[in-house]
């Protein structure tokens, strides 16, 4: 009891510091959380995806692996799908944000709250419950401005992801070049390699080159990606081969 009292009596003799502090601590947790923005840098990635593919939309295969990877997926599962549009299979995907300084702000409201035992203990300052009923406008305040700040982002957020499905959905209407055709088959021989080589892995292959026309003359960087991209698949089956007897 006695140490209660020392606290209560120094939170008292020096409530023209401590109250201070208390509200530039609130401040301070308000500031960091409305500067925080859950989609910074999923925005930039698309951004910068969105200008290369503008640029170079015949590539789209290749620079649509420099998206962010829930993005990347949608793209391989409209590239198998075999849809006419990206629109089609890509929806926006809502990321969760988080209090930053919860500890901080449990430890601030502690200190305040402490104010009504003051106030108890001094039987005078009322200036001690008013302080409690601004601090706690305050921070409720802070609050409901941080979810509109949120909201705010999720809709920009959008805004970049809808301008990135409308170049995909105009670069997938396009011819695509042979670099580009070459790019997306490496790319999914690469993932067959994932889950294991079997004969019915290798018939996929198969199937794949026949189906992109492969076929057909190749320069000598296009024949060396297809070339690296084959070995492999053909070393991780060789691997495989006595398992798969």
């Amino acid at each position: 009891m006695e140490y209660i009292n020392v606290v209560l009596n120094f939170l008292n003799d020096y409530c023209l510091y401590v109250l201070p502090a208390i509200a530039a601590l609130l401040f301070l947790f308000g500031i960091v959380n409305w500067a925080s923005n859950v989609y910074r840098r999923q925005n930039k990635k698309i951004a910068y995806c969105s200008r290369i593919i503008a640029s170079y939309p015949d590539k789209v295969g290749l620079y649509a692996n420099l998206l962010p990877e829930t993005y990347r997926r949608q793209w391989r599962a409209f590239v198998n799908s075999g849809a006419e549009k990206p629109s089609s299979v890509f929806e926006f995907v809502p990321l969760r944000g988080k209090i930053h300084l919860v500890c901080l702000i449990v430890i601030v409201a502690v200190a305040s709250s402490l104010y009504v035992a003051v106030f108890a203990l001094t039987n005078a300052q009322i200036g001690y419950i008013l302080y409690q009923v601004a601090f706690w406008l305050a921070f409720g305040l802070i609050m409901v401005a941080n979810k509109a700040i949120n909201r705010k982002n999720e809709r920009y957020a959008k805004q970049i992801f809808g301008k990135l499905v409308s170049l995909l959905n105009s670069a997938a209407s396009l011819p695509k070049s042979d670099d580009a055709i070459i790019e997306e088959t490496v790319a999914k021989l690469n993932n067959l390699k994932k889950n294991g080589v079997t004969d019915v892995v290798i018939g996929e292959a198969s199937a794949l080159l026949r189906g992109k026309g492969l076929d057909c003359n190749r320069s000598v960087e296009q024949q060396r990606k297809l070339n690296t991209a084959l070995n492999g698949l053909l070393q991780a089956y060789a691997r495989n081969a006595p398992k798969i007897g």
